[in-house]
């Protein structure tokens, strides 16, 4: 019996260490992707906090999120901070999320809309099959605060 507890706890903690890789304190994984002809990369925003958002239409708490982090990111408390948000959308539909991001008033140079292969590997590096979070990534890239609030932001941007 002890064993078999042993051998468990030996597994669930190996476990841990891939499950909780984008979680606070650890550094983000690579996420690159290609929108409109452009290319996105993490590291090409080195030295900047960056917010990065992961949303969609169907979850109702993470379009909310977007929305909120949208308009944090463009108020006078954030200017002059070396800050930026880079909104990812996994909806099936992008004639869906460019709806949602004119009803929604959503600055369409922010929120970035990925489908197919790279949207399973942004899922599946990010750990978005249990929710879509948002992760603020500091300038080293390392994870700071996961799905952080307005304070949070604010805090950690002031020191």
């Amino acid at each position: 019996m002890i064993a078999i507890f042993g051998v468990f706890l030996c597994l669930v903690s190996a476990m841990n260490q891939r499950v909780y890789e984008a979680a606070d304190g650890y550094k983000a994984p690579a996420l690159s992707f290609t929108s409109n002809d452009t290319c996105v990369s993490l590291t090409a925003l080195r030295g900047n906090y960056v917010l990065l958002n992961f949303w969609a239409s169907s979850d109702a708490q993470s379009r909310l999120a977007a929305a909120e982090y949208d308009k944090l990111s463009q108020t006078s408390s954030l200017e002059g901070k070396r800050f930026c948000l880079l909104s990812v959308n996994l909806d099936r539909s992008e004639r869906l999320f460019r709806e949602i991001v004119r009803r929604d008033n959503l600055s369409a140079e922010k929120h970035f809309y990925v489908t197919g292969d790279e949207a399973s590997r942004i899922s599946a590096d990010y750990h978005l099959a249990g929710g879509l979070r948002a992760f603020l990534v500091d300038p080293q890239g390392r994870i700071v605060a996961v799905n952080p609030s307005s304070s949070t932001l604010t805090q950690v941007l002031s020191n």
